[in-house]
């Protein structure tokens, strides 16, 4: 088993924000001024908005946010593959009705110190929604990022216990032993099978505030990251494969999930190679 350096967990960890007053808007393309360490570098390609960060004429692309439904992707380098999203809006039931992946309406972004504050803003389901992420420059095969939602707004939610209100929700792709983006989910230390179909996590449901996919290298795809969230607070955690043959199409759903709409919540997104979650390291990544 390998196990997280103390540098890497150091460095993901420790991230302290200035504001200054280089920002941007919907549709523009632009880099901010040079950092000491750095620059990012935010474009726009279709219905994507990708996030750069280098220096001279090496900017690898490190994050990718889809503006048509809020999925939110990091990369922990570039050897890194891309695998496990991060919808960065809520979903919820609601009179039968399941919502999930709202188009970003509205963003903004600005440098904070040596950190990219991205803006984001969405309606869903009637819930008006504004997310904010935090993203601190990559470490050593990783990078963080610290994302705060807000909703306004209220809407009637099913008696779905698990999954009536679903704060943070990760969406991958596991169709065999030999085909996936994530080959395992994890809750706190505990790790969980992938299964065919089904329930990752049956009733009763794992309550923490730590949970994840593992990456790695399958024959589809290699290095793909191991994604952490830490939340804010402790959640229901659980998740639902849905049957695939088509390693193009995310069949993987693990969230943390509430019975009630929230006003507002935060969350950590860590980033890694994909290392095996071990619970020494708990400690470091719950600060």
């Amino acid at each position: 088993m390998r196990y997280f350096s103390k540098y890497v967990i150091c460095s993901i960890l420790l991230a302290v924000s200035v504001v200054l007053p280089e920002k941007a808007s919907l549709g523009a393309s632009a880099s901010p001024p040079q950092l000491s360490n750095g620059s990012w570098v935010i474009t726009q390609s279709g219905n994507i908005l990708q996030i750069a960060y280098g220096s001279g004429t090496n900017f690898p692309q490190y994050g990718a946010l889809h503006l048509a439904s809020s999925y939110f992707r990091l990369n922990y380098g570039p050897t890194s593959g891309w695998g496990t999203s991060v919808i960065l809006f809520p979903a919820f039931w609601s009179g039968g009705v399941y919502y999930q992946g709202a188009p970003v309406t509205d963003y903004s972004w600005q440098v904070v110190n040596q950190n990219l504050v991205l803006s984001t803003v969405g309606t869903i389901g009637g819930l008006n929604v504004s997310s904010q992420v935090n993203l601190s420059p990559p470490a050593e095969n990783s990078i963080i990022a610290q994302v705060t939602t807000t909703v306004a707004g209220g809407v009637p939610l099913d008696n779905r216990p698990g999954e009536a209100f679903k704060p943070v929700m990760l969406s991958s792709m596991h169709i065999s032993s030999t085909q996936w983006d994530t080959r395992m989910a994890f809750v706190g230390c505990r790790y969980f099978d992938i299964p065919v179909s089904g329930w990752i996590i049956p009733s009763p449901f794992v309550t923490n505030n730590i949970f994840g996919l593992l990456g790695g290298t399958s024959e589809w795809k290699p290095n793909a990251p191991t994604i952490w969230i830490v939340l804010d607070r402790l959640m229901q955690v659980t998740g639902w494969v849905t049957p695939s043959t088509d390693p193009n199409d995310d069949n993987v759903g693990f969230w943390a999930a509430v019975d009630e709409v929230l006003p507002s919540w935060s969350f950590r997104i860590i980033a890694t190679s994909g290392l095996d979650v071990h619970c020494l390291f708990l400690p470091l990544v719950q600060r």
